[in-house]
C-alpha cells in the first residue's frame, strides 16, 4: 500500500504530461464539430493520450518493483509470503539486503544468490521498460 501512495504523484504527473501534450487542434476540431466537453475528452483526449498513460503506468510498475529501501522497512524483514495483505511479506529486495549483511566472501552461496536476485530484478524491470516502449511506439499516433 506505501509503494502504490509512493508511485501516485509518478503516474499523475506522467499523465497530465502526456494529456497536456494532444494537440489544441484536436480538441478545436472536435469541438468545433458540435462534441460537448466530456465528449471530446471522453472521445478524442484520452484515446490520443491513452498510449502514454499506459506506458507511463507499466514505468511506475518497474519503478516500483525496483524499490529497495521501503520495501525493507515496510515489509518488516520477515520471510513469509501470503494472500493478505495485512501480514507481513518477503521481497526480492528484503532478501537481497537480509543476504548482504556482514562480511561475507565474494564465492560465498549467500552472496551469489543476492546476485541472482539482484539480476532477476533487473531482467525484470528492463524486461518492463521495454513492454512499455513496444506499447507507447506501437499506438502512438504522430500529430502535426
Amino acid at each position: 500500500m506505501i509503494m502504490g501512495i509512493m508511485i501516485i504523484p509518478f503516474v499523475s504527473s506522467l499523465s497530465d504530461d502526456v494529456i497536456n501534450a494532444v494537440p489544441q487542434a484536436l480538441r478545436d476540431g472536435s469541438l468545433g464539430l458540435g462534441a460537448t466537453r466530456s465528449e471530446t475528452i471522453l472521445n478524442v483526449v484520452i484515446p490520443a493520450a491513452l498510449p502514454g498513460i499506459v506506458g507511463g503506468l507499466l514505468l511506475a510498475v518497474s519503478r516500483a518493483i525496483g524499490e529497495t529501501m521501503i520495501v525493507v522497512m515496510a515489509a518488516g524483514l520477515s520471510a513469509n509470503l501470503t494472500a493478505n495483505p495485512l501480514e507481513s511479506v518477503t521481497t526480492v529486495t528484503v532478501q537481497i539486503v537480509t543476504l548482504l549483511v556482514g562480511d561475507q566472501e565474494f564465492d560465498s552461496p549467500k552472496t551469489l544468490a543476492a546476485f541472482a536476485l539482484g539480476l532477476t530484478l533487473f531482467v525484470v524491470t528492463l524486461a518492463l521498460n521495454f513492454v512499455a516502449l513496444r506499447i507507447v511506439k506501437k499506438y502512438r499516433e504522430q500529430y502535426d
